[in-house]
């Protein structure tokens, strides 16, 4: 599985989580947007309907003041004192000018038949007043506000109506009153939709008396050009006009202009009625303007929540990143890396594991390296010895051959002087140049049997020495098996907490299991630390295997080592042998050269003991034939010697063979 490319558990997780959260936000969005369109259609028909009402009272107060204004211009001339008409008609002048609502203020005197018109217009004698509807109305009302239907100046194409009020009988006091407040309250009223149109249309005639709309003013619903205004009539006898403001009233037809809300009230003390239209696609807009609203919170919302998961998630996993790069690290050999604990959880937990056994590893791996390396020590120093055994073996061989020599030349010397013990009387000047022969060989057999013994006695002290060496190896390598095991010991605890984590993980599972869809981003994390806890059992099989094969290069050692111990006993036995055969020999020799020389001394007396110098020469036969004997057995305890050295030798480079390839294994760990 190494050539898979491993996915980032964070950036898994930040985006499952995500993927889960926008989800359940768009869940939510689209359960308030609709539970907002059902509060935006009643909250939108409301406003309307406050709106109308507000419309029909500013409409009312402003006719309210005017009647006020008209009752107090009565007042105010009921109570002059006589006056005459001239200054009357002055006073007329002053009150049309100052009164803001008035185009003409004017009295008509219907028993002198008189008519005052502030003005400035003077009728002629065929103006007739007292048939019009101010005047006759006015007498109808009896000290009461009368006001004509309203209507469309055809000179100035503006709406008017008369108001008028009887000041005595046949007296009375009228004011045409124009339209343009009212047409400028109109188009200052303030609406939720800025393509609202505004009508004050007469209930009795439908003639529309002012609009923002110019065009449709001074026509009926019936004839209008507007669109927006011929939309009304077919409902306009199922409007509402109530004062109330409820939500209702508001009624959505289908006109040439697209579908309009129109919404109507009526104008207290009139026969008027205000109707305002919107375009019934304000609501769709106050919608769309709620869904981009509330969807452009929720990206900012999550977008926020993205950036604080990712933080929470980057705390979080950080920890299991950086155990998964050291265990990573370990598998490849480097045990020097340190993993700093953090929180305190299971990944802690793991954490502080990991860095003891990453620590008993350093220390194990260090001892075994000191081993190996005494052990690689030792090994060269039993094939420095096994050189120099080696070496005196050699040197032992070509003395004891040449000892062979001489003992052959004096055996045979020998037996030329007891084939010559008869002849002795006649021959003694020739015994005795033979005797100085012989004493002079015996001198150097004695020489090289002495050499031979020094020799001897230092081959054994090097055999003893390389005896004692593979003894201390033996125990080396002994140390070396109890520290693997030691080793053993820690992976099997490593893998003791890979299991507890696994198991952890596993109730971890289990438990975001429970949790449902909110547990979710937990269970993902479970399975990673268990995932974790896996790479970490696999890690630690890893280690075994190098373990065990260290393990069994070192029982190998062992088994050499104790062949080795037991051939050097072998080898010391046979050196000690040798020293004792060598020792014998060099009292032989010793003996040998002195009966040569009682020989010598005694050659004067030949003639006198010839009969004992026949006897003395066989036992001196016998002796050098005991020597070659002795002889023969250093041969074969110095080939014998041989062989256990080249052993030896043979064990050294396997020792250091063997120490190689442990180097070779701990060079593959960094500690």
């Amino acid at each position: 599985m190494k050539g898979k490319k491993r996915k980032s558990l964070k950036k898994t997780l930040l985006s499952k989580i995500i993927i889960y959260v926008a989800i359940i936000i768009v869940i939510i969005t689209q359960v308030s947007i609709k539970l907002a369109a059902d509060n935006i259609v009643s909250l939108t028909n409301n406003i309307l309907a406050r709106e109308s009402v507000t419309y029909a009272n500013q409409i009312h107060s402003w006719w309210s003041e005017v009647e006020e204004r008209v009752n107090q211009t009565a007042q105010v001339i009921k109570t002059l004192p006589r006056t005459s008409f001239d200054d009357l008609l002055v006073l007329l002048l002053e009150l049309t000018e100052s009164d803001p609502d008035s185009q003409d203020i004017y009295m008509a005197f219907g028993n002198l038949n008189l008519f005052l018109d502030g003005s400035g217009w003077v009728p002629d004698d065929t103006f007739v007043f007292t048939d019009r509807p101010w005047y006759t109305g006015a007498l109808e009302k009896k000290g009461e506000i009368y006001s004509s239907e309203p209507y469309v100046d055809a000179s100035t194409g503006k709406t008017c109506l008369a108001c008028s009020i009887m000041l005595d009988e046949s007296v009375v006091l009228s004011s045409d009153i124009n339209f343009d407040k009212v047409a400028e309250k109109v188009k200052s009223f303030d609406s939720i939709s800025k393509d609202a149109k505004y009508y004050i249309i007469n209930k009795e005639t439908k003639d529309i008396l002012v609009s923002n709309v110019e065009s449709s003013v001074g026509q009926t619903l019936d004839n209008t050009t507007d669109s927006i205004a011929a939309g009304i009539n077919p409902i306009f006898g199922k409007l509402d006009t109530s004062i109330k403001a409820d939500g209702g009233k508001v009624i959505t037809a289908k006109t040439k202009a697209g579908g309009m809300m129109y919404t109507a009230t009526d104008i207290e003390d009139t026969s008027w009625v205000v109707v305002s239209a919107v375009p019934s696609t304000l609501i769709s807009d106050k919608m769309i303007q709620v869904m981009v609203i509330t969807f452009v919170s929720a990206i900012i919302f999550l977008a926020i929540l993205s950036a604080i998961l990712y933080y929470i998630i980057s705390k979080a996993i950080n920890p299991v990143t950086t155990i998964t790069e050291r265990i990573t690290d370990i598998t490849k050999g480097d045990f020097t890396v340190k993993i700093i604990p953090e929180g305190n959880n299971e990944i802690t937990t793991l954490s502080e594991s990991l860095n003891e056994y990453i620590e008993k590893m350093r220390e194990t791996l260090n001892s075994l390296s000191d081993i190996s390396g005494q052990m690689n020590s030792r090994a060269g120093e039993c094939f420095e010895i096994s050189q120099v055994l080696s070496d005196a073996n050699h040197d032992q061989g070509e003395s004891i051959d040449k000892l062979n020599v001489t003992l052959g030349e004096m055996n045979r010397s020998i037996e030329e002087v007891a084939q010559a013990a008869t002849e002795l009387a006649m021959t003694s000047g020739h015994l005795a140049q033979n005797a100085d022969d012989v004493k002079t060989l015996c001198d150097e057999t004695l020489e090289a049997s002495a050499s031979g013994k020094d020799e001897m006695e230092s081959m054994t002290k090097n055999v003893n020495t390389l005896s004692e060496t593979i003894k201390e190896l033996t125990t080396l390598i002994k140390a070396m098996g109890k520290s693997v095991e030691e080793i053993t010991g820690i992976t099997d605890t490593i893998n003791a907490i890979s299991e507890q984590t696994n198991l952890l993980s596993l109730n971890a599972s289990i438990e975001a299991a429970r949790a449902g869809e909110m547990g979710k981003g937990f269970a993902v994390v479970a399975s990673e630390v268990g995932a974790l806890a896996s790479q970490s059992s696999s890690s630690t099989d890893t280690i075994r295997k190098l373990i065990d094969e260290v393990t069994k290069t070192i029982v190998e050692i062992n088994e050499k080592a104790d062949i080795c111990a037991r051939d050097m006993e072998a080898c010391v036995s046979g050196v000690n042998e040798a020293n004792d055969s060598f020792n014998k020999i060099y009292g032989d020799v010793a003996k040998a050269t002195e009966g040569i020389m009682e020989i010598t001394s005694g050659i004067e007396k030949i003639n006198d003991v010839a009969s004992n110098n026949a006897a003395t020469t066989e036992e001196q036969a016998s002796s050098i034939n005991e020597v070659l004997g002795l002889s023969e057995h250093i041969v074969s305890a110095s080939n014998m010697l041989k062989t256990e050295t080249n052993n030896i030798t043979n064990i050294s480079e396997n020792l250091n063979q063997y120490s190689d390839e442990i180097n070779s294994n701990l060079s593959k760990y960094t500690v």
